[in-house]
């Protein structure tokens, strides 16, 4: 299983789900086309519990799941493009955004890039907010919070400096960790940003 996945999901999923099985045969054409493939992966990543909720509870945890991996595809992007395999980011996204392949040879964060990340990250988050609500129960929304809290961190990490997204496994100071961590601890206490 791709370990940024298994680390932003904070629960044993029901089966090991390989790196290749996430990867589609072509770069997707939309975002819609891209959420679409991996809707048939979503049952090997649900939790053990998933067929006790309710429908509303199991789309929102599907819902999680989705932005987990729509975060995984984009962390995993310049890997998949050095090793020839296509990425997971919607390719009329960064056609619009005229992000190109020398973005990604050179890791040019340039207007073009910033805007295909604030666009890119604004729809993890749309995805996220319709998950939110499993977090409000107190002790049984900790696991959710936890999940949300870890996405919404990397998404804020990488808005604030997008040349992260070029990195497999970035550099993080001390400080930077610490406040990090603060900040996820705080946002699965309180349930508050």
């Amino acid at each position: 299983m791709p370990t940024q996945v298994h680390r932003l999901l904070t629960w044993l999923p029901r089966a090991s789900l390989p790196a290749h099985e996430l990867r589609p045969s072509i770069q997707p054409a939309s975002l819609a086309d891209l959420i679409a493939h991996y809707r048939d992966r979503l049952p090997a990543l649900r939790p053990s519990f998933f067929d006790r909720l309710d429908r509303t509870a199991q789309a929102r945890i599907d819902g999680l799941i989705t932005a987990a991996l729509l975060v995984d595809g984009w962390l995993e992007a310049p890997a998949d493009r050095r090793k020839g395999h296509p990425m997971r980011l919607p390719s009329d996204e960064l056609t619009d955004c005229r992000v190109e392949e020398a973005h990604f040879v050179e890791k040019r964060v340039d207007f073009a890039f910033r805007r295909f990340n604030e666009r890119f990250a604004g729809q993890i988050r749309r995805v996220l907010q319709g998950a939110a609500p499993l977090g409000r129960p107190w002790f049984g929304g900790f696991r959710y919070r936890l999940a949300i809290a870890r996405i919404e961190q990397i998404l804020r990490e990488r808005q604030v400096d997008p040349a992260l997204w070029f990195e497999e496994r970035p550099a993080r100071s001390a400080v930077t960790q610490l406040v990090a961590t603060a900040r996820i601890t705080w946002r699965v206490l309180t349930g508050r940003g």
